[in-house]
């Protein structure tokens, strides 16, 4: 006994995982008469049965099994671990039949990050587009700024934002589409002869998105560059609300080219006008991470760059027929 518990106070390090083999061994040697039983059950000698007992009571620190007992008899520590063993192996069998099955079959479970914008427009078809190709697509929809700690957190598998995270290192980046920023008009406001955003600006308040979001915060850089004074009366991270207080009237506003593809049935008494001969613009990129999801990353940036050309450029084309689609390739 004093050899047995020298043995038993080298407990194992926190960082040490339990073997699974020793736990599934340890479960036949519970379920068992005796450790000759056990033997014979996993087709092995009786003294190597009696080896993996005292190798996972080793790692463990304390012992399983009362010794000379007929049938095997648990300690509390054995008890306790036996009935964790059966959870811990019923997942990892589940685990394992997963990854065969994924592997057959080419699916794998995805949770996508999208802003609000690209939400709305892509969301839709890209469900559509991959649910036979993922055994599970959730999608998630929200400001860059939530999705991307989301994402960092791993609650997100796949964002798909204005952001690059180039300080992260071990992701997988694609480039989508070049988002060029526009005007929304009043039509009451708009001269096509003599339109100065500079007199529209210090005649017409502005109604823009709030600071707190990336749109909003990159169209104040905008403002600035282009020495653009305004006055605001109305921030909204909501670009139908914004949509709206333009379409009545109260403001013009800055927005891009996604944005207002979420409004476009909304446009009636407003003008879309290019915005600086649309040299600003903010890229929308797919980030991963690099070794997980197989292929499936290439083919959601795939599809996004395929619905927004073949179905939402088109219905951009009218509301602004000075667009071209080489505005919006970021190639």
């Amino acid at each position: 006994m004093p050899i047995i518990s020298n043995i038993y106070n080298k407990t194992m390090k926190p960082s040490q995982l339990l073997d699974s083999n020793l736990l599934h061994n340890f479960v036949v040697i519970a379920e068992s008469q005796s450790l000759t039983d056990a033997a014979l059950r996993l087709n092995v000698t009786q003294p190597a049965v009696s080896q993996c007992l005292r190798q996972l009571e080793q790692q463990i620190g304390t012992e399983l099994v009362v010794r000379r007992t007929k049938p095997v008899r648990l300690t509390v520590a054995g008890d306790v671990l036996k009935k964790h063993a059966d959870t811990i192996l019923g997942d990892l069998r589940r685990l394992s039949a997963t990854v065969r099955e994924a592997a057959q079959t080419g699916q794998v479970k995805c949770r996508l990050g999208l802003v609000t914008s690209c939400s709305e427009i892509f969301g839709s078809k890209l469900l559509a587009g991959l649910s036979s190709q993922t055994q599970q697509l959730i999608m998630k929809s929200g400001l860059t700024t939530g999705l991307h700690q989301q994402f960092l957190n791993r609650d997100i598998d796949i964002l798909i934002s204005d952001l690059t995270l180039m300080e992260e290192e071990n992701l997988l980046r694609f480039s989508l589409i070049r988002d060029p920023m526009l005007l929304a008009i009043p039509e009451r406001y708009y001269s096509a002869d003599s339109f100065s955003l500079k007199q529209l600006a210090a005649e017409v308040p502005i109604i823009k998105y709030s600071r707190t979001s990336n749109i909003g915060a990159y169209s104040e850089v905008v403002l600035r560059r282009m020495q653009i004074k305004t006055n605001i009366r109305y921030e909204t991270d909501d670009t139908h609300t914004l949509m709206s207080f333009v379409k009545d009237g109260h403001g013009w506003a800055i927005l891009s080219g996604i944005c207002l593809s979420q409004v476009i049935d909304k446009l009636k008494n407003v003008r879309i006008v290019e915005l600086d001969n649309s040299r600003h613009y903010r890229d929308i990129n797919l980030i991963s991470r690099k070794g997980e999801l197989g292929s499936m990353p290439e083919q959601v940036a795939e599809s996004v760059k395929t619905i927004f050309f073949d179905k939402i450029f088109p219905s951009l084309k009218k509301v602004s027929p000075w667009m071209t689609p080489e505005r919006y390739d970021i190639d």
